[in-house]
């Protein structure tokens, strides 16, 4: 039986059955005429060999709603990136409008160059950057209302999750101003690791030890925080800022708490089971004696999504020192284990592997995450890395927007 349980602050769009695709498509397309969508699809060179992005791209061909696809990407030289216009052009339609926002390129570099110049931000190769960019870009365009992201390694996507993610945000009778999407991670076992083990478990230890925050209760009703497909408002991307880091979805969620109405924000079930790209957990007991701060694989991920954590309920005036982080580190511990228990009951349940000693090793990782975390947080030796919005980039060089797009046509041709 389809589940239609809806929480208690973020609205809950179920996929409940299955639908004619090719005739919600013309709907939507009929929808997008009045709030045009781009696609952004953040992105590295090395994804273009990988056996996701072709597919993605094959998905992509004739879907009628989609204005513009952005292909915001990095690490990859002169000679890569014109391949990179070859495969693109190969793969999608003829009469598909798309361009590569090239990140490391000298032109955008040299965008990059004005904004630490005139102390904005400083360009740190990654997703963040590619997302942020690929917002100025649409910005500064003028001729889109919604833009829509996904990872560029999902191995299977389909369009009809493109339709959901799109369809909340441009139907007049909806009108969402921010679409976060959720999805089961299952395939012989459960993924999804730093959901289940840590983000899920800390905002709960954070909320018993810190009491129910509207922030805290916010982000605990996404069912999947860390996914990284959404929808969002021009006049709201406008305004947020992101984190640069790992900490992207966590921060970006926070962002929008504070700056759009829960009544404009929804969470859509994207009807599949995602598989894509397994970080490593990168956790070796005699490495994290030596070197406490995580420098790679999902430790570094939960390091940087607790720091995040703990600068934003921060800022919201919560006063968090030594006794409630070590509250919140032992409390977490506890739940932890036990979630460990219902996963391995969970997977009995229905068929799976579950290997219980990774897990409970992977949670070791996220204890030691956190007190790196927590030793930076309370030395006062981190600062929010947030990208700055663009309603203020805009302000500070007015001519920015024209010059990006100058440079994104310049590389084109």
């Amino acid at each position: 039986m389809p589940d239609f349980y809806q929480h208690s602050v973020v609205s809950t769009l179920h996929c409940l059955k299955e639908i004619n695709l090719p005739e919600q498509e013309k709907m939507l397309a009929e929808q997008a005429e009045k709030r045009p969508i781009t696609l952004v699809l953040p992105a590295l060179y090395s994804e273009l060999e990988s056996p996701a992005l072709p597919h993605i791209l094959t998905e992509l061909k004739g879907v009628p709603y989609i204005k513009e696809i952005v292909f915001s990407m990095n690490r990859m030289d002169a000679a890569q990136f014109a391949n990179a216009k070859k495969f693109f052009s190969e793969a999608l339609s003829s009469d598909q409008h798309w361009r590569i926002l090239w990140n490391d390129g000298p032109r955008v570099k040299a965008i990059y160059d004005q904004l630490a110049a005139a102390e904005l931000t400083h360009y740190t190769p990654g997703k963040g950057y590619n997302v942020w960019m690929a917002y100025g870009y649409a910005i500064a365009r003028e001729e889109t209302r919604i833009i829509a992201a996904h990872d560029s390694d999902i191995l299977s996507y389909d369009r009809e999750m493109l339709f959901r993610l799109c369809l909340p945000t441009a139907h007049h009778s909806m009108a969402y101003e921010y679409v976060k999407s959720y999805y089961g991670r299952v395939s012989d076992r459960m993924y999804g690791r730093v959901t289940r083990l840590f983000v899920g478990p800390l905002l709960r230890a954070m909320i018993k030890v810190l009491g129910n925050h509207p922030l805290l209760e916010f982000l605990s009703n996404f069912r999947y925080p860390l996914s990284g497909e959404f929808s969002i408002d021009i006049d709201l991307a406008e305004i947020i800022r992101i984190p640069g880091d790992w900490g992207l979805e966590v921060g970006m969620l926070c962002e929008i708490y504070r700056s759009a109405a829960t009544r404009k924000v929804c969470q859509v079930d994207l009807g599949n089971n995602f598989e894509h790209k397994h970080q490593h957990l990168g956790y070796d007991k005699a490495t994290v004696e030596k070197t406490p701060v995580p420098k790679q694989g999902l430790m570094k991920m939960s390091h940087d999504i607790a720091l995040n954590l703990l600068h934003n309920i921060t800022s919201e005036g919560v006063l968090i020192g030594d006794r409630e982080l070590k509250a919140i580190r032992l409390t977490y511990e506890r739940l932890a284990k036990e979630i460990i228990k219902r996963h391995h009951d969970d997977s009995i349940f229905n068929g799976l592997d579950y290997h219980r000693h990774e897990e409970a090793e992977a949670v070791e990782a996220y204890y030691a995450s956190f007190d790196s975390a927590s030793e930076i947080f309370r030395n006062r030796q981190y600062s929010s890395p947030l990208i700055p919005n663009w309603n203020r980039v805009n302000s500070a060089l007015p001519d920015l927007g024209n010059q990006l797009l100058q440079a994104v046509e310049d590389d084109d041709r």
